[in-house]
């Protein structure tokens, strides 16, 4: 095959699909992509999970005290906003220059180190082992040992 039929033939490919030349090519995306502040999906959700029924037990807390059902209503939906937002700003600045999954890893480090989840790494501090001792003996190592020849203890059988 020569250069020139390789060149044509991509040519026509290229012709084949413009679209796909414009379109972002989602399918090669190895990282999940921001969507506030450089905040993605699953960190949103995380932090929804978390807002939203503290807010909601907040706003019950004051209905409770004042009568307004509107606290519920108020809370529930600006109070995870608000802190979604401000979210997005804490974890800009966690994750300024460095890469990416870098936080998820401390944190699952930090949860390791304090027994609440099993380490997915290796966190050993020390020296390594393989379980064997060094032999420093001068002796060929395919070579024969004796065993000296142990005495046996007499033995106690009862004799009629």
């Amino acid at each position: 095959m020569n250069a020139d039929t390789y060149s044509s033939g991509r040519n026509a490919q290229q012709e084949a699909d413009p679209a796909r030349l414009r379109a972002p090519v989602t399918d090669r995306v190895n990282v999940e992509p921001a969507i506030i502040r450089g905040m993605t999906v699953t960190e949103a959700k995380v932090i929804a999970l978390i807002t939203v029924p503290l807010f909601l037990l907040l706003g019950g807390v004051l209905l409770l005290l004042t009568g307004f059902w509107q606290f519920i209503l108020a809370l529930g939906i600006v109070g995870p906003l608000v802190s979604l937002w401000y979210a997005s700003g804490s974890l800009q600045k966690l994750k300024r220059g460095r890469p990416d999954g870098y936080y998820t890893q401390a944190i699952h480090l930090w949860l390791a180190k304090r027994g609440l989840v099993a380490s997915k790494f290796i966190s050993h501090d020390g020296q390594w082992d393989l379980g064997r001792s060094l032999d420093l003996s001068l002796a060929h190592p395919y070579e024969l040992k004796e065993q000296a020849a142990k005495p046996q203890p007499p033995s106690k059988s009862k004799t009629p």
